[in-house]
This record gives structure tokens, sequence and C-alpha cells, in this order.
């Protein structure tokens, strides 16, 4: 974990180490990511999610590019959710940086 100005960072691919580890143990983390949709071409909303867990991935043949996708679950509503990994920008309030 790299120092920034003072504001703690973890490298992108790291966070999503650290994400499955915690799922597995049965915990919950927090994340931001920036919305973004490949069909209308539009997004940059920040959606933030305090309590998820990972869930697992679909095949590349059922789901295109779901190799670039994180698979997850809001705990707080219980709706499984999908985002892009390079649009996370935030893992339990550490700046996610793409190394």
């Amino acid at each position: 974990m790299a120092m920034d100005k003072g504001t703690q960072t973890i490298d992108l691919f790291q966070a999503i180490e650290e994400m499955k580890r915690i799922s597995l143990a049965g915990g919950t983390f927090s994340m931001k990511f920036r919305k973004w949709n490949r069909q209308t071409r539009n997004g940059g909303d920040i959606v933030k999610v305090n309590a998820a867990r990972v869930r697992p991935k679909a095949s590349d043949e059922d789901i295109s590019g779901s190799s670039y996708k994180l698979f997850f679950t809001d705990t707080e509503t219980g709706l499984a959710r999908v985002c892009w990994q390079p649009l996370i920008v935030e893992f339990n309030g550490r700046r996610t940086v793409l190394n």
C-alpha cells in the first residue's frame, strides 16, 4: 500500500484479491465505483456500496467481458450487482490505483 499526499491508496488488483478473501471469510467490504453503460456509452456517476460481498463471476461465453467485471452482492439490499473492475475508485476507504 502506497502513501499519496496523505491519502492511503491500494493497487486495484490487490484490492480485488482482498475483496475475495473478505468475502470467503463471510465478511463484507465497502467500495465506490463509477457507472458505465457500454450500450448507451453513458456513465460517470459514483456509486457507494457500504457492505458488499463478491459472488462467483460469469463466464465470458455467458456475459461479454466478464473477466473485467466484479460480480458482487450488495448485502444491504440483497441485490446482485456488477461493475467494471477498472472503474472501482475506492475500497474500504482507500483510493484504488491502477498500476
